[in-house]
């Protein structure tokens, strides 16, 4: 019995050491991007538009979808990635992939984080207007219309 216990202590302990190394910054990184997330076709659409944006420049992927908080980026990165590779290999990934409630909230949470000392200028939309950046930008990065006009061609 003693040794089943070990084996699940060693488990647990190199299940959490893998789900916190995905926030190393070497292997972070190698797990981000327009060339890493493209890697799915489904997402070439998403890929195109950021692409064509002014965030290609300053954020990659990561930047904008995963929590900057070290180990609650860690375990969503490793829950939606795992979610995400499972469902594309059982064949359940939708036609059109569309970010969550918690996905949007972690975006907007990221909007603010970078663009604090604009919002220190204009006001928080969720503050002074009940909305989300998104809300009103909803073509950064990702133009909508253009996800819309490739949909309907």
């Amino acid at each position: 019995m003693k040794r089943v216990w070990q084996i699940l202590l060693v488990l647990a302990v190199v299940g959490l050491g893998s789900i916190l190394a995905i926030k190393i910054p070497f292997i972070s990184k190698q797990l981000d991007g327009p060339k890493f997330c493209g890697s799915c076709h489904i997402m070439n659409p998403w890929v195109d538009t950021y692409q064509a944006s002014a965030h290609r420049e300053h954020a990659t992927c990561g930047d904008c979808h995963i929590p900057h908080r070290f180990i609650p980026g860690a375990f969503y990165k490793a829950f939606t990635g795992t979610r995400d590779g499972l469902e594309m290999v059982l064949g359940l990934i939708p036609n059109r992939i569309e970010i969550s409630g918690h996905g949007s909230q972690v975006v907007n949470d990221n909007c603010l984080r970078c663009h604090t000392k604009l919002m220190e200028v204009v006001g928080y939309p969720k503050n002074d207007r009940g909305k989300n950046c998104y809300d009103c930008h909803q073509n950064e990065p990702h133009s909508r219309y253009w996800y819309i006009q490739r949909e309907s061609e």
